[in-house]
């Protein structure tokens, strides 16, 4: 893949980038890979050589990369940043995991986030869940597997903000927080893994993007359309709203308000996939749609 530099970042920044060390290895598929959409997976092998990404675009899985070095040097007794192998289905699996503590015979990923997705209420990503799950089948198949009991997340939330966990009641308290995660039965796991790959092998059959299976809205990390009931610049508490009419008998309980339409769209098409531009789904389907959006009225 081409990376450009059409903002203009300091050299040594986008030479990073370029130099990126991330490999799946010796594996048919990796993790990562499973967990994407067959149909992204199925366009970036069908137009590899014609890919162009900038690097501003990959700035925050650079910055994770720092937080991992940061965490290798200062783990002495635990394993960190070790890729395993196993069969599922005939295919090889490979999975890097980012800690694992011998001690408390915990699997830890950490992740370089947002506060949004640890706020009080807010469930954890599922695809964070399976990749925990998934990594944690795969070191259970190992010739001398590690006895683990507990599996969690670590987020490291990059925009923390101290006046923010001080006025909002669910807003994350700390700038980092850490998740237990639900540990699957090996039956539901191994079921899970060897489902994805029955779907990127198909994908992997077909020539024609027309005949791609669709990116269905949570693959799309599509945001539904929402109202929101306003006071000046900023929703009321509890404010956003999924239908009109809810937004409506919410303005009819609290006076000097108003209500702003807010369309959703699909987060993971319009900013974080670098096939978008060969996709016919997003092409001829979302992109008109969403520009209009973004553009506003005529």
């Amino acid at each position: 893949m081409e990376i450009t530099n059409k903002q203009g970042l300091p050299e040594a920044l986008v030479t990073a980038v370029r130099l990126d060390p991330y490999t799946r290895g010796d594996s048919d598929y990796s993790v990562t890979e499973l967990l994407k959409p067959p149909r992204i997976t199925a366009l970036t092998a069908m137009h590899k050589d014609k890919l162009v990404d900038d690097a501003s675009d990959r700035l925050w899985s650079l910055y994770g990369q720092i937080v991992h070095t940061i965490l290798e040097r200062a783990n002495q007794a635990d394993l960190v940043e070790q890729r395993f192998y196993a069969e599922f289905s005939g295919k090889r699996v490979g999975g890097q995991f980012d800690n694992l503590s011998i001690a408390s015979k915990t699997l830890s990923d950490w992740k370089f986030t947002t506060s949004w997705g640890f706020k009080l209420g807010q469930p954890i990503k599922a695809e964070w869940v399976a990749q925990l799950n998934m990594l944690l089948e795969i070191l259970r198949r190992q010739p001398q597997p590690s006895a683990i009991e507990k599996l969690q997340i670590i987020g490291l939330l990059r925009d923390w903000s101290i006046l923010e966990a001080k006025r909002t009641s669910d807003y994350p308290k700390k700038g980092v927080v850490t998740v237990p995660i639900e540990m699957w039965s090996r039956e539901q796991t191994v079921s899970f893994i060897e489902h994805r790959i029955e779907l990127h092998e198909a994908a992997r059959k077909i020539t024609e993007d027309k005949d791609l299976p669709l990116c269905s809205g949570e693959d799309r990390w599509a945001k539904q359309d929402m109202w929101a009931v306003m006071k000046g610049q900023r929703a009321i508490r509890f404010g956003l709203c999924f239908s009109e009419k809810a937004a409506e008998e919410m303005q009819r309980k609290n006076a000097d308000t108003r209500i702003e339409f807010r369309p959703g769209f699909s987060t993971r098409c319009n900013s974080y996939c670098s096939v978008s531009d060969f996709c016919s789904q997003y092409q001829t389907t979302l992109k008109g749609a969403e520009d209009e959006i973004s553009e506003g009225p005529a």
